[in-house]
């Protein structure tokens, strides 16, 4: 087993998304909370728009379409993940960074990071960071409850947090929470659970007929998901003091 801190580095990231591309695309949990993402955006403006940890650039490229007037940006830790969202969004500015230990000297009206902070051993650095890049508004979307082990070997999660937790360290690095949003009980819990006991090809790599029915499938079954419940935590915060 690889100790805690090995499994975080900057070769993982690199080899996984190379493999994580279509799941983000296409999984059903990836699906459901970019849906929830603009929910939770219903009413809020901005012009200028960051997506801190972009991944592939599946998010980006949701923002653009929906919102083609605002100009839209991305940080992204690994090699592999700038070069698939650049490729992905050729409109967008990718810049590569390690949100842990710096910040890009602009600042945006509104700054998501959606699945990152889990991956990140000091996610305080980070959440300050994302308070130097944020103008208006930051959402930040984690999963919360215990850490499984599955989750740290397979995709290298380092926290299992609470809501509290959560709460606070936004509060505490700058922010005011204005919008929270728990959900994903009982079928995405469930899936959550499946998903890490299952051999990881059946849910990474290319997605071909059989993988996207059954991601289909499962999206709808999610709808079904009580919508103030569950292990996905969605916050809005605003900025409430100068640094």
């Amino acid at each position: 087993m690889k100790p805690q801190k090995e499994i975080a580095n900057k070769e993982y990231y690199e080899n996984a998304w190379s493999q994580w591309d279509d799941m983000k695309s296409f999984g059903p949990g990836s699906r459901h909370v970019r849906r929830l993402v603009f929910h939770m955006l219903q009413g809020i403006q901005f012009s200028s728009y960051l997506d801190a940890g972009c991944g592939a650039g599946t998010l980006l490229w949701d923002i653009h379409h929906r919102y083609p007037s605002v100009e839209v940006s991305g940080v992204e830790f690994a090699d592999t993940g700038v070069e698939i969202s650049k490729q992905k969004n050729p409109y967008a500015k990718i810049y590569q960074l390690n949100l842990e230990k710096e910040a890009l000297s602009d600042t945006f009206d509104l700054v998501t990071c959606v699945d990152v902070l889990e991956h990140i051993h000091d996610d305080i650095s980070a959440i300050r960071n994302l308070r130097k890049m944020t103008a208006k508004y930051l959402l930040v979307v984690v999963p919360t409850g215990p850490l499984f082990e599955q989750e740290r070997l397979k995709v290298g999660h380092v926290h299992g947090y609470s809501r509290e937790e959560v709460n606070r360290k936004l509060e505490d690095a700058g922010f005011t929470l204005l919008r929270r949003m728990a959900w994903g009980f009982p079928f995405y819990n469930l899936y959550r659970r499946l998903v890490m006991n299952l051999p990881t090809e059946s849910v990474s790599g290319k997605f071909d007929f059989k993988k996207q029915l059954i991601a289909k499938l499962t999206y709808w079954l999610l709808f079904f998901n009580l919508p103030f419940w569950g292990d996905r935590y969605l916050v809005l915060c605003e900025v409430k003091s100068a640094i």
